[in-house]
């Protein structure tokens, strides 16, 4: 069982914005599980539990029924409570390419099965884990949730064509944010969907780009600051309300 302390699960830890997400939840003393579909083969989160103590590695895909049915018991092993879930963008399904994201993404090339397998790997499974995790959140009141989303889900943002999945997909899972806000709010739960902004994974990235550990660090601020009453809001890294 993880030692006392805020107790944090990240789900999608095997992409960069997860693994940033986790070592700042460490450096910070967060008491940490990373979950991905299969973190023995992240050697990077290998690395950080060698460097960091109280890190726990448990395969979870939110969007895989039977993932998350086993790691239940893992997690009841693992930790009575959660203090803080942060929802990492997700890994890409099993057999998912990159070609199946450039055509969903137009008008003239898109799927309706690409289009539904997107909303409910990016939308519906992050919700429905926070539904099967209730039971952890709302032991200890005061729990918070961050879902990562993207500035492409903002219906107010949207100018141009194109990015049909992700936008669609983004703006879905607000809503259902919003929504489970409210459902939530009795067992002292706070939520928010929050905007990354345009990160570099790697050192040398475009300067344009800022860092992921900027990126990182101020989602888990504004995670920190919000108040109930701004719960199922819409925020950038940076601590600005987008409007969606």
């Amino acid at each position: 069982m993880l030692p006392p302390g805020r107790r944090t699960l990240i789900t999608g830890a095997s992409r960069p914005l997860g693994v940033a997400l986790v070592r700042a939840c460490l450096e910070r003393g967060d008491r940490v599980i990373a979950t991905s579909r299969n973190p023995a083969r992240v050697p990077v989160l290998a690395d950080l539990r060698a460097e960091f103590g109280g890190l726990e590695l448990v395969p979870l895909d939110p969007a895989d029924a039977a993932s998350v049915a086993s790691a239940i018991p893992v997690l009841e092993e693992i930790a009575p409570s959660i203090d803080l879930l942060l929802l990492a963008p997700p890994e890409p399904g099993a057999h998912e390419k990159l070609a199946d994201t450039e055509r969903d993404a137009q008008f003239a090339t898109m799927s309706g099965t690409g289009l539904v397998e997107h909303y409910r790997r990016t939308a519906v499974a992050p919700v429905l884990l926070v539904r099967t995790l209730l039971p952890f959140l709302q032991r200890e009141r005061g729990a918070r949730v961050l879902f990562v989303s993207t500035w492409l889900g903002s219906l107010a943002g949207k100018v141009k064509g194109g990015d049909y999945a992700s936008c669609a997909s983004a703006s879905g899972l607000h809503m259902m944010v919003r929504a489970l806000a409210y459902d939530v709010a009795d067992f002292g739960i706070t939520c928010l969907t929050g905007n990354p902004g345009w990160y570099a994974t790697t050192p040398d990235g475009p300067a344009f780009r800022i860092p992921i550990h900027e990126s990182a660090a101020g989602l888990l601020s504004v995670t920190d600051a919000i108040t109930p009453s701004q719960s199922g809001g819409f925020f950038d890294y940076t601590g600005v309300e987008r409007p969606w």
